[in-house]
This record gives structure tokens, sequence and C-alpha cells, in this order.
């Protein structure tokens, strides 16, 4: 069974800056403080759980 991939029409993109943008924070590396505060979360689940 094929998957079907429905390609992006221009008209949907009507900003090109706009696309360029999204592209840009997609490929933005995360952030330490935000890596630390998921580590915190996930220890602070893990005590939750036991």
């Amino acid at each position: 069974m094929a998957v079907k991939v429905k390609p992006v029409q221009p008209t949907e993109i009507k900003d090109k800056k706009i696309a360029r943008e999204v592209i840009e924070q997609i490929r933005k590396p995360i952030p330490a403080k935000v890596i630390k505060r998921n580590e915190k979360l996930v220890d602070y689940m893990r005590q939750l759980e036991q």
C-alpha cells in the first residue's frame, strides 16, 4: 500500500518570509535552560511513581 504525499500548493505559502521564519525556528537547537527544566520534571515524575 503506497502512501500518497500531498504536495504543498504555492497558494498555501502566501508569505515566503513567514515560511523562512518557521523553518528557522524548527532548526534552532533546544536551549540548555529548557533541557535542565525537562530533566527536573522527569526526576519529579520518577519520584511520584515510587
